[in-house]
């Protein structure tokens, strides 16, 4: 008995102390004033603005200060993005080594043309899963090398020998490096010769320019908005004034 009367007195003195806390604080936000700076940064202030205030954007996004020398850059965006494609019918025209080339092409089609698949790694009887890709180098008689990616769109795995070849790349140009591996080139006009302006020239204004260095630009040509995977990409150096690697790519014919 003696135990049940202290837990009684101990718990009605719990709840009186809870209900003179919550009383408490009740009492002092009534009274005290609203922190109207909580959560606010020291800048925050200066960024507010009122109803009669308007922004005006600029016409040009992209902040590039040298692009604009080789061709119109008001209609990209801050990305450097603008709706500018090649079109679905564009026909990509490759001539790589003195021989023609195309994508997509079969792995039979590359070999008639000359090529031959060249790792240690990668044979025409490996295996490649399903929607999966998977670059490869290729070599000719003459030993210049070409690198391309094979791609397997069917929905079961599938040796090499039956995937297509739905990207061609050269990864420098033969003419800024004496002793490379790699041959000339002929796309759509512009050659290893190109300055910028021939590629603009013969292939426009791209769809997307980016800026990987100080120097060093590339541009995309999408044939379609829809799938970009399908493009030209070009490679330079814009202090040399020189393309430095090309590449092709289309999925499906």
């Amino acid at each position: 008995m003696q135990n049940q009367f202290f837990k009684t007195r101990f718990f009605r003195a719990g709840k009186q102390l809870t209900v003179l806390l919550i009383a408490a604080v009740v009492f002092l936000s009534a009274c005290s004033p609203v922190d109207k700076e909580y959560g606010v940064g020291p800048d925050d202030s200066e960024l507010e603005t009122t109803e009669s205030e308007t922004v005006t954007l600029p016409t040009i996004r992209s902040e590039d200060k040298l692009m604009p020398i080789f061709f119109d850059i008001s209609q990209y965006d801050e990305e450097n993005y603008a709706d500018i494609y090649l079109g679905k019918k564009y026909e990509l025209q490759f001539t790589y080594g003195g021989t023609e080339l195309t994508v997509p092409m079969s792995f039979k089609e590359m070999n008639a043309k000359g090529w031959e698949i060249d790792s240690e790694l990668l044979s025409p009887e490996s295996t490649l899963l399903s929607g999966e890709t998977v670059e490869a180098e290729f070599v000719n008689k003459y030993q210049k090398r070409l690198k391309a990616v094979l791609f397997n769109a069917g929905n079961a795995s599938a040796r090499l020998q039956k995937c297509n070849i739905v990207k061609l790349i050269v990864p420098e140009n033969v003419l800024l490096n004496g002793e490379s591996s790699y041959d000339q080139f002929w796309l759509n006009g512009v050659t290893n010769f190109s300055a910028i302006t021939d590629i603009v020239e013969y292939l426009g204004a791209p769809s997307h320019f980016y800026a990987e260095s100080e120097s060093g630009y590339y541009f995309d040509y999408f044939l379609t908005k829809e799938d970009k995977r399908n493009r030209i990409t070009v490679y330079l150096d814009v202090n040399e004034d020189s393309i430095t690697s090309i590449e092709i790519a289309k999925y499906k014919k």
